[in-house]
Order: structure tokens, then C-alpha cells, then sequence
């Protein structure tokens, strides 16, 4: 049958299994097939393929579907060659610090010491010559002390409001606030938030709140000394609050509409208890364990779940999580291959993937997935400032790469927003983008240490730095130098991108 005599609702059909490049092609074909497709086909691909991103979300909706397609397009090939502009999104801070990041779609959000910075979200019109940029917005201060029980150890994105400036924030004090971040002063000068923008609730004693997970309906504060705490996120500080202990050095948590997950330090680290409407179980029912021959204490420092545009399908189902052993694990809890633990009702899981760096055997202290097909994880690092990626469609492929300025500090949080990946080291936050048309305006500028910049050899390496000196290497264009290396052996090249 000719593609002419085709009805159009049954053409529009067909073009759902049609890739780009058929697509394209079948616009050429004639003027009327050539309207249908610009007017269904790129947007049936879209909805088909989406590349869900927070950072481009005011930018979006202006951009015609087929202009769309083809920044996503260009964004796939970078996640697929692993190019990208490497940038710092600050100068490097006077301290040493643990940052954490959270993100929604207005801002970035990254939390270090007792000091908020946000960084807003700009909007493009063509983002394949002009990405849409990221400027710092704000500065906030949640204490005037700089005592260590005043940082900043959890922090979350809370959607309640309409300029997305709510957060919930744990301290090392055991205290968890509802903070909404008040217009700032100015970009460059620090807006204390006074008690009329905070919600104080505890329920941790002074342990260190170590994770936040939210959902549209509950808020989840997990403490370092195993004490959980589930509150409705509509009245958090007077709703009734549900607590388990869950009887182990806790460290992470992942909160869904079913369950929620918990890494610790045991012989099983991570585990998942139900989601009820009465609250949370007290007793877990899943166990998601490790090879049976795996008979020791160990830990799970970060979880995530895998994006709903993932190759796994859109399910909350699918835990991936960071050990203690430098191993990335994925559990499927869809699987049937379970075993019942003896003498109860609790189940264990063995994961259905494993992925690990072969060149490094440090802890993995942070986790996200997404990325070009929603396909890919990226963990960071315990030392040398290294974020390892794969491609879950590959598993036997991957690469590392150490982010700007080299620092000896680990990876403390990082999150994967669709072409972009920020992360946070001890001296700064910075990101790494696949996407197009990034420019120097696109992020915030950044000091460059000229004696920095000048040992750097071709293949980035240089003398080690003096006593607070920066290690930025500044390169042609809009990024910064970075050494990046595959996981293959036989690949292996050191270079700098």
C-alpha cells in the first residue's frame, strides 16, 4: 500500500515506531506527509521519548516540537560519545565542607556548612546555539554561629508553593526545619532566614539527620542513629508522625508512594519496609542483599530510583544504590527470585545488576541516574573527586572522570538532571553538560588561578598545588579541563577533555 492512501490517524500510528532519522525522511517525502509529521510526528516521538530535565523546564515549552527532538538528539550522541563542558559553579570556598545539592524545576539548590546557595534556572529560545543558563541567585545563612552542629546535613525540595523556594533542611543538631527561603537582599550579599520563614520539628534527639525523601504526601527524616520519622508533608510540625528504629548506623533513605528504602552499616544494609495508610511497617520485607557469599557487615551510603523514562520502564520499582564496596547495585523488586529469611516473613533480593570502576575501590557516596534516554547512572566517589558513569544498555561499558579542579575530596552528592550533572565536592559545586550551544555567559563566572593554569601539561597533569591553591585549568571555550577515563583497560587514555 502506498504511504499516501494511508488514513492519517493510522499514519500518526505508524509514526510512533518511526526513529528520528526515519521520521525526517518521511517528511520529505511529500508536501501533505511533510505537514503530518510537523504537525504529529515530532510530537508522538516526544511523548515517546522524553528527556525530562529541570534545569531546561522554562525553556521547553517554547521550543516547536521538532526543534525539541533535535536538541534531545544532540544531547543522546554527547551521553553517548561522553563529551561534555565541565564547569565549576563557584570559586573554591575558604573550608573544606560537606555540601549536598537538591534541585526542582526553578533552582539548584547546594546546601554547605550552614550556607544555602541557589542557583536559578534561566529559559532559552534555541537552545541548540544558546543552552538556557544557570546564574547564582542567592546566598542564605541558616545560623550566625559556625559551630558543627549548625551545618547543613539533608536537604530536599518540597513543590508546595509557586516559586518553588521551599525546602526541608536536617542539621548535624538532630533539628529538621521547613525553611522557605525569603526574596534575597541580593545576588551577592547573604540573606540571614529569620524564624518568620522556618518550621522547626525533631523527633531525632541530637543524632545527625543524615537523609530527607519526600513525596507529594510525606516527608521521611532518617538520623544517623537509626531513628526514622515519617510526617504528613501538608502539616509536618503538628501532623501525627509515625517512628521506627531501624536498629543500625544509618546513613540514606528513599521515600515512594509503597515503600521506603534505608541504607546502613549491617550485614544487610539495605532494606525496605511497606508504606501503609496507617504509616510505615516497623519490620522490613524486603532484604536487598548481595552474592550469599557476601557474609559481612558493609554499607549503603546513597539510594536513588531510576528515572521514569529509564530503558527499565516507568516504575519506581527499579533501587539502585552506592556500597560501601565501591559497587553500584541494581534490585528489581518486580523479580521473582526471592528467597524467604528464616523464621519470618521478611523476603531477600539479590540484584539483577552490578556496575564498578575498575580503576578505583573507594566507597560510592552518592547516586542519581538519567541522562541522554533516561539510560544512565552516575556515582560519586569517596576520593579524588571521581564520578564513574555507565550506560545500563551497556553494561560492560563505562568511564570516570574527575571533576574541575582535581580536589583529593570525595563526591558528596550528585544528581543527574537530563543534560546536565551537578555535583559537590569539598571546595565547590560544579556541572557537567552534554547539551548544546554552552557558552562562558551560561554559568557563573569563576576566578582562574594563572599558576594553576599554566603546569597544565597537555594531558592535564601538573606539579600538586601549594597550600590553598586552586587547581582550575582553563581551557579554549566555555569548560575547564578534566581527565576522564574508561573502565575498559585496553581503552584507557588519560586524557583531558
Amino acid at each position: 500500500m502506498h504511504l499516501l492512501s494511508v488514513p492519517d490517524d493510522v499514519m500518526i500510528i505508524v509514526m510512533r515506531h518511526l526513529s528520528v532519522k526515519e521520521l525526517a525522511s518521511l517528511s520529505k517525502t511529500c508536501h501533505s506527509l511533510h505537514n503530518l509529521v510537523e504537525e504529529f510526528g515530532w510530537r508522538v516521538y516526544l511523548s515517546l521519548h522524553p528527556l525530562p530535565s529541570r534545569s531546561f523546564a522554562k525553556s521547553t515549552p517554547s521550543w516547536a516540537p521538532r526543534a525539541h527532538v533535535r536538541v534531545n538528539a544532540f544531547i543522546d550522541d554527547q551521553w553517548e560519545r561522553s563529551q561534555f563542558v565541565a564547569r565549576p559553579l563557584s570559586d573554591r570556598w575558604m573550608t573544606k565542607l560537606q555540601p549536598i545539592l537538591a534541585i526542582n524545576a526553578s533552582r539548584l539548590f547546594l546546601a554547605a556548612g550552614n550556607t544555602i546557595y541557589t542557583y536559578a534556572f534561566g529559559a532559552s529560545s534555541n537552545a541548540l546555539d544558546d543552552a538556557p543558563s544557570i546564574y547564582q541567585e542567592a546566598t542564605y545563612s541558616t545560623s550566625d554561629s559556625t559551630h558543627p552542629k549548625t551545618d547543613i546535613t539533608s536537604l530536599a525540595c518540597c513543590s508546595d508553593d509557586v516559586d518553588d523556594r521551599t525546602v526541608f533542611v536536617g542539621y548535624a543538631s538532630g533539628l529538621v526545619e521547613k525553611l522557605i527561603l525569603p526574596p534575597p537582599l541580593s545576588s551577592r550579599q547573604t540573606t540571614y532566614v529569620d524564624a518568620s520563614f522556618r518550621e522547626a520539628f525533631d523527633g531525632h534527639g541530637d543524632s545527625i539527620i543524615e537523609s530527607i525523601s519526600t513525596t507529594s504526601d510525606h516527608i521521611l527524616s532518617v538520623a544517623s542513629s537509626g531513628t526514622v520519622c515519617l510526617r504528613p508533608l501538608s502539616s509536618p510540625e503538628t501532623g501525627v508522625q509515625e517512628m521506627i528504629q531501624l536498629n543500625a548506623r544509618a546513613w540514606s533513605s528513599l521515600l515512594s508512594s509503597q515503600y521506603a528504602a534505608f541504607g546502613t552499616s549491617s550485614v544487610h544494609p539495605l532494606v525496605i519496609h511497606d508504606v501503609l495508610p496507617s504509616g510505615i511497617s516497623p519490620d522490613p520485607y524486603f532484604l536487598l542483599d548481595v552474592p550469599t557469599d557476601y557474609a559481612r557487615s558493609t554499607a549503603v551510603y546513597d539510594i536513588t530510583s531510576a528515572p521514569m523514562s529509564s530503558p527499565w520502564g516507568a516504575s519506581d520499582q527499579v533501587i539502585v544504590s552506592g556500597w560501601y564496596d565501591g559497587q553500584v547495585r541494581v534490585h528489581d523488586l518486580r523479580s521473582s527470585k526471592t528467597s524467604s529469611e528464616p523464621g519470618g516473613s521478611t523476603s531477600s533480593l539479590q540484584p539483577t545488576l552490578a556496575f564498578e570502576d575498575p580503576w578505583s575501590f573507594e566507597p560510592i557516596y552518592s547516586i542519581s541516574c538519567g541522562g541522554g534516554a533516561g539510560a544512565h547512572i552516575a556515582a560519586g566517589s569517596a576520593r579524588h573527586s571521581v564520578v564513574a558513569f555507565w550506560d545500563v544498555r551497556y553494561a560492560g561499558k563505562g568511564w570516570s572522570v574527575h571533576a574541575p579542579g582535581n580536589d583529593p575530596s570525595p563526591v558528596y552528592s550528585v544528581i543527574v538532571d537530563g543534560p546536565r550533572v551537578f555535583g559537590a565536592t569539598q571546595s565547590r559545586g560544579f556541572v557537567l553538560d552534554f547539551g548544546p550551544g554552552v557558552k562562558e555567559e551560561t554559568y557563573p563566572a569563576v576566578d582562574v588561578n594563572v599558576a594553576s593554569t599554566a603546569r597544565w601539561g597537555r594531558h592535564g597533569a601538573g606539579n600538586p598545588r601549594r597550600h590553598g591553591e586552586d587547581d582550575l585549568g582553563k581551557k579554549v571555550g566555555a569548560g575547564f579541563y578534566v581527565t576522564k577515563y574508561s573502565h575498559a583497560r585496553s581503552k584507557w587514555t588519560g586524557k583531558s577533555l
